[in-house]
């Protein structure tokens, strides 16, 4: 991949993503020529020529599949980890919280007994967005759950500081700065076994 173009949605997880799979290969940002490209850019892009790799969304995968065709090759990665975060903002309360991530484990347990009808379900709910085809193929590829651990902390951390030196953003990126924005108070009255950060 050195000296090589890589088109991504710069500013995104997506982008993280790319400089973990760098590092994987002792590489960095430095040593390819990073373009700035929305998702639903990658794929022309590539078809074009204009870019010699690209990282994007699962959700735009099979578009590059079949509009590559016999170049379309997926790499798969195994170093990083995509995670739903549940953001809540300074009018939210613990009631209201509890109230949605309840609603989450109740979804889960319902996918879990029920994955075909899940998938549909997604369906309908994407209005036309996703495709049964995709939907088929990546939802087995989740892991569902809600969880506030360690590991999920540890990644946290370094994507902070990661974002931090990328797009030069001022303040702390520390364990101690993400520990002041983290409540477990909601998802403890939940799963109190789901939270092992202290």
């Amino acid at each position: 991949m050195k000296g090589r173009k890589v088109g991504v949605p710069q500013g995104t997880n997506v982008e993280y993503a790319l400089s973990r799979m760098l590092a994987s290969a002792q590489l960095s940002a430095a040593d390819v020529t990073v373009v700035n490209l929305a998702p639903n850019q990658v794929t022309s892009a590539l078809a074009r020529g204009d870019i010699d790799a690209g990282v994007t969304f699962p959700s735009f995968y099979d578009a590059a599949r079949t509009a590559l065709g016999g170049s379309y090759a997926e790499l798969p990665f195994t170093g990083y980890t995509a995670r739903t975060l549940l953001v809540a903002g300074p009018s939210a309360n613990e009631e209201s919280t509890t109230a949605v991530l309840r609603t989450l484990l109740r979804a889960q347990r319902e996918l879990v007994a029920d994955p075909a009808g899940a998938r549909k379900a997604v369906l309908t709910q994407s209005k036309g967005a996703l495709q049964t085809g995709y939907v088929d193929t990546y939802q087995p590829r989740y892991t569902y759950g809600a969880a506030l651990s360690p590991e999920l902390l540890a990644q946290l951390e370094d994507e902070a500081a990661w974002a931090k030196a990328a797009q030069n953003l001022p303040g702390a990126a520390d364990r101690a700065a993400l520990l002041r924005y983290l409540d477990p108070g909601p998802l403890t009255a939940v799963d109190p076994a789901a939270v092992t950060v202290r």
